[in-house]
């Protein structure tokens, strides 16, 4: 007599082929969820790391003058010479603070805007007699924190501290 359906062999191989083939698409969905969130977070933090150093370079080799506020905190100083008229010429002042949430937050000229954000560390140091040292870190990442660090220096121009 001849039966319809499956034997009990039949049915333990298709699970146990259908079970191998479903850990395998979990584990390759795992692996791009995984890689995709280090990958976003590295570029998050390289993108803000370079940001804020590029912001403070621009206004370090302006400055004429730096005021050292802690070891996250700068106040720099400088005069545009670029009028013909000496009385034309302006002064600037340019004020760097790392808040708790880590923004890094500028006070040019009384404006203030975010020049960083993810900032975990910030430290300037005086190095000689007008060499600035700076050193910057972001970290940003839920499932896979990433950290990037730069370091720098910029020499004043004119004046001192």
């Amino acid at each position: 007599m001849k039966q319809k359906g499956f034997t009990l062999i039949e049915l333990l191989v298709a699970l146990a082929v259908g079970g191998l083939v479903l850990m395998s698409a979990v584990a390759v969905i795992y692996q791009v969820m995984w890689g995709t969130s280090r990958t976003n977070s590295q570029v998050v933090t390289l993108t803000d790391v370079h940001q804020a150093a590029l912001r403070l370079k621009k206004d370090l080799v302006m400055a004429q003058s730096a005021y050292l506020l802690g070891g996250s905190n700068i106040t720099l100083n400088w005069t545009d010479y670029t009028s013909f008229n000496p009385e034309e010429n302006k002064n600037h002042i340019s004020e760097y603070d790392l808040l708790s949430d880590g923004v890094l937050q500028r006070t040019y000229d009384g404006t203030t805007s975010i020049v960083g954000r993810n900032i975990t560390y910030l430290n300037f140091t005086l190095s000689g007699s007008r060499v600035i040292s700076v050193v910057i870190t972001a970290t940003e990442g839920d499932m896979t924190p990433r950290s990037e660090t730069l370091e720098f220096s910029v020499y004043l121009r004119g004046g001192g501290l």
